[in-house]
């Protein structure tokens, strides 16, 4: 499981409402334990080195250096959007990542940073560009199948996708009239895209497109492929650096420019665009003219207009963050963002636990998975969702629609609230009182997975309960109550 620290002592947020003096308790019914969930060998254990957190921190840092993108912890002074047509979004908290680039059929090889030399990081492979986009020549799609992989998204709970349109390599997943290499050129024109947003419109989930305005395959012969070092050409042989030809630049920005008309233009509506660098070669007020109520992040570098949410990349936010939030967060493989042959899978408590710790201070979760080169998820990853579709089934009325609750400042766990209620996550390997302070006396306190009523003590405005071994699973449990 990946170990991440949450850190205390920050400005108090009240949970529900002013305290209430008094004392109350409630009565324990018999129960039934719930059977205990076989624990996954990631469970409680950090990533490996090639994915441990610090290490993935760092290359999290590195990248952003390279595009320009800034801190990887960004709340960017408390952003949100007030129009109708946006306000989905922090009331939906759990979205799908999809990363498919051609360095899946590799299998060993990151999505475009793999074509970086002498990079500062760990775990990540290195072939040179020429052999990163010689493999579009092995590529398959004969798996790709979108429909099977946001129904089961759909039965999961995530609320909202996002797929790579175009990556820094360049690489198109729709048939463009604009650029060099992409579907046109390697699928006989397939269009990718049309097909996920298809899937998404037919099982209900929110439209996202990412898309990275920098270009590597665009301005392949005047720039280094080694991030430290000499510089290396598209062989990673040493060279000297060319001097860029007039107008490239522009060329490139007003290349930009036609791709995300395309992408805002062909598929109706589409709900959020995910920058990923860039200087606002679009500015965000085209974007809204083209898709009133889209969701905006913040790496567009927009002066006059900074997107509605910030976010975090490569490690959880480690202070509350102001206005709306997402962290996206490497899961399927667990420590790179495209297809892996060798990396671990992160299990659903995982997932979950980093889900509610999310939602717990009002933010959203972007899981990523990277399908394999013929475009298939694989087994493996489905598994992974059945188990939090299950969990979702009984507990899902904590995550979506909820605000953030008072956690840690005045509870013991992570809290969300809606109404008049307060969901409070038991989360493994939690074994402690789950305790609110500052909160009137409960109505009813019950387990939510299975309805059972719980005992408590409630004093003086705190309310404390330990949940009894038997009604724990492997999974968070979580105690309702209601005021």
């Amino acid at each position: 499981m990946k170990t991440f620290v949450w850190i205390a002592g920050l400005s108090a947020l009240m949970l529900l409402s002013a305290p209430v003096q008094g004392q109350e308790s409630a009565t324990t019914n018999s129960t039934v334990p719930a059977p205990a969930k076989k624990a996954s060998a990631k469970k409680a254990a950090a990533k490996p080195a090639s994915g441990g957190s610090a290490t993935k921190t760092a290359e999290a840092q590195g990248q952003h250096d390279e595009l320009g993108t800034g801190a990887l912890e960004n709340d960017a002074g408390g952003l949100s959007n007030p129009h109708p047509g946006a306000q989905w979004f922090p009331e939906a908290g759990f979205g799908l990542f999809i990363h498919w680039t051609m360095s899946a059929v590799h299998g060993g090889a990151d999505a475009s940073w793999s074509m970086l030399a002498n990079k500062p990081w760990l775990g990540d492979g290195t072939i040179t560009p020429n052999e990163y986009w010689g493999l579009t020549n092995q590529w398959k799609a004969d798996r790709f199948d979108m429909d099977k992989t946001l129904k089961a998204a759909k039965e999961a709970g995530f609320k909202y996708a996002v797929f790579v349109t175009k990556h820094h390599d360049g690489f198109t997943f729709w048939p463009t009239e604009y650029g060099e290499i992409g579907t046109r050129q390697t699928f006989a024109g397939r269009d990718f895209v049309k097909e996920f947003v298809d899937a998404c419109r037919k099982y209900d989930l929110k439209v996202g497109l990412y898309y990275s305005p920098p270009d590597w395959y665009f301005d392949r012969e005047y720039r280094s492929f080694s991030l430290k070092g000499p510089y290396l050409d598209v062989n990673h042989k040493p060279s000297t650096k060319k001097p860029k030809p007039a107008g490239h630049d522009e060329a490139r920005a007003e290349l930009v420019r036609n791709h995300v008309r395309e992408l805002l233009t062909r598929y109706g509506k589409i709900d959020l665009i995910f920058f990923d660098g860039g200087r606002a070669e679009m500015p965000n007020s085209e974007i809204r003219k083209l898709q009133p109520g889209i969701v905006i992040n913040k790496r567009n570098k927009d002066v006059l207009d900074k997107g509605d949410y910030g976010d975090s990349e490569g490690k959880p936010p480690e202070v509350r963050f102001k206005g709306w939030f997402e962290f996206n967060d490497t899961c399927w493989p667990s420590a790179h963002w495209a297809y892996s042959a060798s990396d671990n899978m992160d299990d659903a408590s995982t997932v979950l636990c980093n889900l509610i710790k999310m939602r717990a201070w009002g933010g959203n979760y972007l899981a990523n998975v990277g399908p394999c080169g013929s475009g298939e998820v694989l087994p493996e990853v489905y598994a992974v969702w059945r188990e939090i579709g299950q969990w979702m089934a009984h507990s899902g009325e904590s995550i979506y629609g909820v605000k953030g609750g008072s956690y840690p400042e005045k509870a013991t766990v992570p809290v969300t609230v809606k109404d008049n209620v307060a969901y409070c996550f038991a989360l493994p390997p939690h074994q402690g009182y789950v305790t609110l302070q500052d909160v009137k006396a409960p109505k009813s306190v019950t387990l939510l997975r299975t309805k059972t009523p719980l005992q408590y003590e409630y004093t003086n405005g705190v309310m404390r309960l330990q949940l009894p071994p038997a009604l724990r699973t492997r999974l968070p449990d979580v105690v309702k109550v209601e005021f």
